[in-house]
């Protein structure tokens, strides 16, 4: 069962906001299991693609599936983003974490 991303959504997205909430450090795998669950999704993504645009130039007139595969389309592209965003969220934190020790980040 995933850990619920209680930090990610009391600092609302934001990594300056999470910074002062903070209390520890980020570990690595924190950052690697949010790139491994967006990179997870791309396959399905691929295929929801893939049968939309072969919906509409097959089948032009079948609105109502192509409405559903859109419905369908939308749904992974939001799961999608959310991962993105949590991947991007975890990385500016351990970039402001790195600064705030260092005065610099590594990369």
């Amino acid at each position: 069962m995933p850990r619920e991303a209680k930090l990610f959504e009391s600092a609302k997205g934001s990594p300056t906001r999470a910074l002062s909430k903070l209390q520890g450090n980020i570990p690595p795998k924190w950052i690697s299991r949010a790139r491994g669950s967006r990179k997870n999704l791309e396959p399905d993504l691929v295929k929801g693609m893939k049968k939309v645009r072969g919906l509409r130039r097959r089948r032009p007139n079948a609105r109502a599936t192509i409405k559903a595969a859109e419905r369908e389309l939308r749904l992974l592209l939001n799961a999608w983003e959310l991962a993105y965003r949590k991947e991007s969220f975890y990385n500016g934190l351990r970039a402001l974490l790195e600064i705030s020790r260092d005065g610099e980040t590594r990369r």
